[in-house]
């Protein structure tokens, strides 16, 4: 039975009287603006673990069966339902796998919710920087040959962990990359969380979990139409990792109160995804993005490397992408993701219709036929640099620090991680030593110095 079903039957059926949390009763209590704006039937659904149902800590009956339904709809070992987020998933993966002082590899570009399993697990990180693409502004995927390299360089390393595809969408060589760990015995974890509609794509891209990744984290809210805070961790059929280390870990970071609201979206949108309709909906969206491209004129570029392809990057020979993006928000009322002197992000998904990319092209094409906009050279990005560590992030967490003047640190080591978003990855970490170059990234005028 699903669990939308089962919410239905328990209102046809039962007559209990609940003195249970949450406090609305299923809808009794709905302030008027919430009642106006999101209906009595999110708050009907909004359930505590009461009798019938089941406890997402440890599941037995109908949650248990939902997550086994999940996980050989991804063809995996076991399968987890977050609704607090890729970033629960992501720690998780880490907690389940990472002791304190275990080697861990990690690619310099991951989110900032790697550095917080740093903190938890208090393993320590050894930094690698992916390959730049100068003119994008943007980073490269990973090649196998390098993670060899840092395998053979580096010894007793436990797990490396990166991000497939990227913010951008760029994809990493997961397949090689994978059989390379299982020679070596390292743990493989991938953040996916851009990726969550591989698996119910024809295109050749693939998502890591098909290619035997050991840990892969899905955001269903990125490009499967879930709200927000909707996702998956999934425990492949090649790993050795322990599924009931995992759930461990997640009972350690979760809430006591899951969200069943976003549990039946977390249902519906795997099996919308999973079904004839909905895989033809994926196809529909790669279809519609391919015109969209084809739309643009001449002097619009779009990135054509080996993305996934809901990630739209584009930049104009004419002027700088923030200026560009600048008079789309300001004239046109279009908002991208981000931008950079260099490059504009537009991310699309499930519910982008042609509408919207027509609104888009529209915009776009009046922007680049305004002669009156002088040529401007676009600025190169700011490079992330490889960290100078004098302690690990945990170390840094727990020590005393002091807030002082930006300008005033140089040499000195970071007790705090400052963050730039989008798209998440951290400019500077706790037990960093701050440079110069650091310094003139953080357009904070105070930091935390240790």
């Amino acid at each position: 039975m699903s669990l939308i079903r089962k919410i239905k039957d328990y209102y046809k059926r039962s007559k209990t009287t609940l003195f249970t949390t949450p406090s609305h009763s299923q809808g009794e209590f709905i302030p008027p603006l919430a009642k106006k704006f999101l209906g009595e039937k999110f708050y009907k659904c909004d359930f505590s673990e009461i009798e019938g149902f089941d406890d997402l800590r440890e599941p037995k009956t109908i949650l248990k069966e939902l997550q086994n339904k999940i996980s050989k709809i991804y063809e995996a070992k076991s399968s987890f339902m977050l609704t607090n987020g890729s970033t629960s998933g992501i720690l998780a993966a880490m907690l389940s796998t990472l002791k304190e002082n275990d080697n861990v590899l990690i690619a310099r570009n991951c989110h900032v919710s790697v550095y917080n399993g740093l903190v938890l697990t208090g393993a320590k990180p050894i930094w690698f920087m992916p390959e730049y693409d100068r003119y994008w502004g943007i980073y490269k995927g990973i090649e196998a040959n390098t993670v060899e390299k840092l395998l053979n360089e580096h010894q007793n390393i436990k797990a490396l962990i990166i991000t497939s595809p990227t913010y951008e969408g760029v994809f990493s060589d997961i397949k090689k990359i994978s059989n390379i760990c299982k020679q070596k015995e390292v743990l493989l974890i991938v953040d996916e969380a851009h990726g969550a509609i591989l698996n119910f794509s024809k295109n050749k891209e693939k998502s890591a979990l098909q290619q035997n990744a050991d840990l892969v984290i899905h955001s269903l809210h990125k490009t499967a139409g879930a709200p927000n805070s909707c996702a998956l961790l999934h425990v492949s059929k090649s790993s050795k990792i322990s599924t009931n280390e995992v759930q461990n870990a997640l009972n350690i970071i979760n809430t006591t109160s899951p969200s069943y609201p976003l549990m039946v979206a977390i249902e519906t949108t795997v099996l919308y995804l999973n079904s004839k309709r909905g895989r033809q909906k994926v196809q529909k969206l790669y279809k519609e993005v391919e015109n969209f491209l084809k739309s643009l004129p001449e002097d619009i570029e779009y990135y054509t490397g080996n993305n996934d392809k809901t990630k739209i990057l584009l930049k104009s020979t004419n002027i700088n992408a923030c200026a560009f993006a600048d008079i789309l928000n300001q004239k046109y009322k279009i908002e991208e993701e981000y931008s950079t002197p260099q490059a504009m992000l537009f991310i699309t998904g499930i519910g982008t219709n042609n509408q919207k990319l027509n609104k888009l092209s529209c915009a776009i094409k009046k922007i680049a036929a305004d002669k009156k906009l002088l040529k401007a050279k676009s600025k190169e990005s700011q490079l992330l640099q490889l960290p100078t560590v004098k302690y690990t992030p945990r170390q840094a967490y727990f020590m005393e620090s002091n807030l002082i003047d930006k300008q005033n640190s140089l040499n000195k080591v970071s007790g705090e991680c400052i963050t730039q978003y989008p798209p998440g990855i951290p400019l500077i970490l706790p037990g960093e030593i701050i440079t110069q170059d650091t310094i003139n990234k953080i357009k904070k005028d105070k930091i935390k110095i240790i």
